[in-house]
């Protein structure tokens, strides 16, 4: 299964060992533990990050949280996967109209979502992509499904792994 990082996602794991009175943060850490130590280090789920997430994190205006941001996203796969929504990277690859219209679509009904679109654009659209991995609860409740992409939580997508029995 290869899991598309949102950056929220990427700064979720830096902070794993932070204790905070969240109880969204606390689930989010256990999941993502149980996903690192699970199914990720066994091989049966890669994480993928792409060029839009590593120059979202090139934009961390804290150098030493850059660099830390730098090599966790180092640590997954890398997919040159790219849509061509500005701002882009070669090599990448055109939206077809009905892409275009689709994510045009829920930005226009999601409004908070514009800032995402790039994210959004890249796993909905990359062919090897199954899920796009995010802590943005607003997302992931608003677009449950973008096309034949699964857009989850660190919980949900722990679950789902367990019922799929690749959470190890």
């Amino acid at each position: 299964m290869n899991v598309f990082l949102d950056t929220s996602i990427v700064n979720r794991i830096l902070d794993l060992e932070e204790m905070r009175p969240d109880a969204h943060w606390e689930q989010d850490r256990a999941c993502l533990n149980n996903l690192l130590n699970g199914p990720v280090s066994g091989g049966t789920m890669a994480f993928l990050v792409n060029p839009t997430v590593m120059s979202q994190i090139r934009d961390t205006p804290d150098f030493e949280r850059r660099r830390r941001l730098s090599s966790i996203a180092e640590r997954f796969r890398f997919t040159e996967f790219n849509m061509t929504i500005f701002p882009f990277h070669f090599p990448a690859r055109f939206l077809s109209k009905e892409q275009k219209v689709e994510i045009q679509g829920i930005c226009s009904q999601y409004p908070s979502l514009i800032r995402d679109q790039k994210i959004l654009a890249d796993a909905a659209f990359g062919e090897r992509i199954n899920v796009l991995l995010t802590t943005d609860r607003e997302l992931a409740h608003k677009v449950p499904m973008l096309g034949r992409l699964k857009v989850m939580l660190p919980c949900g997508l722990w679950e789902f792994s367990r019922q799929k029995g690749i959470s190890k």
